[in-house]
């Protein structure tokens, strides 16, 4: 019987799951009632958008962090009530991935955002 020497490759699985990207994501909830026809996420410089977000859905998406930044957020709904907020802060460098922001379109129509 012939024994395969297994090290080199649980040495390139871990090198893979070592080198995974790893995404920053942000996150909309909707609990308004009504549906947001457009959300705007700007973060790092860039526009995260959201479009035609259901009541009781959510959708995410993921960005880059290119710097330091915090999150400012604009809804429209459907409705006519556009609402703004900011929240939270991010950092370019070695803790540049795996942010992850929660941003939730309240049943009163304000935005509340979180952190994860």
């Amino acid at each position: 019987m012939r024994l395969i020497n297994t090290a080199p490759i649980l040495a390139l699985a871990l090198l893979v799951t070592s080198c995974a990207k790893v995404q920053n994501s942000v996150t909309v909830v909707n609990n308004s009632g009504v549906k947001a026809d457009r959300v705007i996420v700007t973060v790092c410089g860039q526009d995260v958008i959201f479009e035609n977000l259901e009541t009781g859905k959510q959708q995410s998406r993921s960005f880059s962090v290119t710097g330091d930044s915090g999150f400012l957020v604009s809804a429209s709904l459907s409705d006519g009530t556009v609402a703004s907020n900011s929240f939270g802060y991010v950092t370019g460098g070695a803790g540049s991935y795996g942010n992850h922001a929660e941003i939730e379109i309240a049943p009163d129509k304000s935005l509340k955002g979180k952190q994860l």
